[in-house]
């Protein structure tokens, strides 16, 4: 994540997969600048933030692998780049996305793939962590019999 002592408006937006069952499934994400390759793999999210700054919106995803690893999909969508897209003002109606809302379709994307919640600490923050933590430790459903 970004250097904490930088002027920011953080919002952690944890949250499942809302299509996630509970199963693992196939997943695809952009990577490179500008997204224009892609890499597939089995697994299921377990966490998202994102964080706007004056300089960016970094959002990252974190998806537990059907091996047991974490992958960290960062992408990170510079505002100074937004401006090279093209007249923003012919596009009204995503608006959403350029205010950090929804998909933002420009940016630069990585990944990284980690083999403990120890080695994800530092790649996301304490929050998401911790939510993490304790969907990877728990079941995804439980059935109450009360």
């Amino acid at each position: 994540m970004t250097d904490p002592t930088q002027d920011t408006a953080a919002v952690d937006t944890t949250k499942p997969n809302a299509t996630d069952s509970g199963g693992f499934g196939q997943i695809t994400v952009k990577v490179g600048p500008g997204g224009g390759r892609t890499q597939r793999f089995t697994g299921r999210q377990v966490g998202e933030a994102r964080q706007v700054t004056h300089k960016a919106i970094e959002t990252v995803r974190v998806y537990f692998t059907r091996k047991g690893n974490f992958l960290v999909h960062k992408q990170t969508s510079a505002w100074s780049d937004y401006n090279e897209l093209g007249d923003w003002t012919e596009d009204w109606k995503n608006w959403r996305s350029i205010l950090g809302k929804g998909e933002q379709s420009w940016g630069d994307y990585t990944t990284e793939v980690v083999d403990s919640l120890d080695a994800l600490r530092p790649l996301v923050s304490p929050k998401v962590h911790r939510m993490i933590a304790d969907r990877v430790q728990h079941p995804h459903n439980h059935d109450l019999d009360v």
